[in-house]
This record gives C-alpha cells, structure tokens and sequence, in this order.
C-alpha cells in the first residue's frame, strides 16, 4: 500500500482583523499579526516540531510570513512562499471561485510531483477551506468556503482522513 501523504494546513496568526471580524480594506496584503497571536502559533510549532519534511509553503502576504517565521525557529524548517496561497479573491470580484479552485489545485499538483510524506501550508479561511474540500472530496462548492478554520487551529489530513487541533 502506497504511503499516504499528510497534510499540516493551518491559517496565519490572528490579526487585529480577524479578532475583531472586520475587513481587510487596504490592509489585504500587509495586516500583521497581534502580539497575542505569538504563543498560539508557537503552540502549532512545538507540535509541527518533528513531523515536518522539507515540502512547506506560506502565503506571500505579511501575516502568514510573520506566522510561518515562527513556525521556522522552532522546527529549524524553511517554508517557501507561493503567490498561489495568497488570499482569495472571490470577494473582491477579482477572481471566480473556479479560477480560485484552479491555482490550488495548480499548487497541489506540483507539490505532489515530488511525492512527499507530508507538506506543510500557511494560508488563509477561504482557501483553507477550498484545499481541505480538493483534498478529501476532490471538489469545491461555495458552501464548502463558508467552513474554514479560525486561526491557531491546525487541520491535518491523510488520504481523507481529517483531525482539526485548536491551539488557541
């Protein structure tokens, strides 16, 4: 039986946006993450400490380079950012929601052509939540992007197995 790779998904540090609910306005790309968001993520990379490869990827925004900056002291692991992490842009009408599932889908491929025990992922709720649907159901639905995980919780999936662990 082939080894089934595993998946460690988790969404960049709380922001002061994600704490209060309120939009990203101009901030899109460069929030950064709060000073409470520190011991959560470093939670998730005492956890990550010994399962991580060499396969680990972030979002080019800001808050997920400060939050996987974390994550790479503890486990001694470089994440590699990657524009097609980025945050959606369905809500903005600057992308549809297939072109959205396209660059992931694009992402995963090329992950998979190295055929790697695990990759770790840094990114943001929307496309979060599109990668856990792609990976255990091999679709995307709109309901599907209403379903992604609040920072500091980590999703790990193997084969279609799926476990969420909250650090917060």
């Amino acid at each position: 039986m082939p080894n089934l790779m595993t998946y460690y998904i988790f969404r960049h540090g709380e922001t002061f946006f994600t704490k209060n609910d309120v939009p990203y306005g101009d901030n899109y790309e460069t929030a950064e993450i709060i000073p409470e968001a520190i011991p959560v993520i470093e939670k998730i990379g005492n956890y990550l400490n010994d399962k991580l490869e060499n396969n680990n990827y972030t979002s080019p925004f800001k808050r997920s380079l400060q939050t996987v900056e974390i994550v790479e002291k503890i486990t001694g692991k470089k994440f590699i950012p990657d524009v097609r992490l980025s945050e959606e842009r369905v809500s903005h009408a600057k992308e549809t929601l297939a072109q959205m599932e396209e660059r992931l889908r694009s992402f995963l491929n090329d992950v998979k052509k190295g055929n790697p025990e695990s990759v770790a992922i840094c990114s943001h709720g929307w496309p979060i939540a599109a990668f856990i649907s792609i990976i255990t159901k091999d679709r995307v639905t709109k309901f599907d992007l209403s379903c992604y995980p609040k920072c500091g919780v980590l999703t790990v999936i193997e084969g279609t197995s799926l476990k969420t662990l909250d650090f917060n």
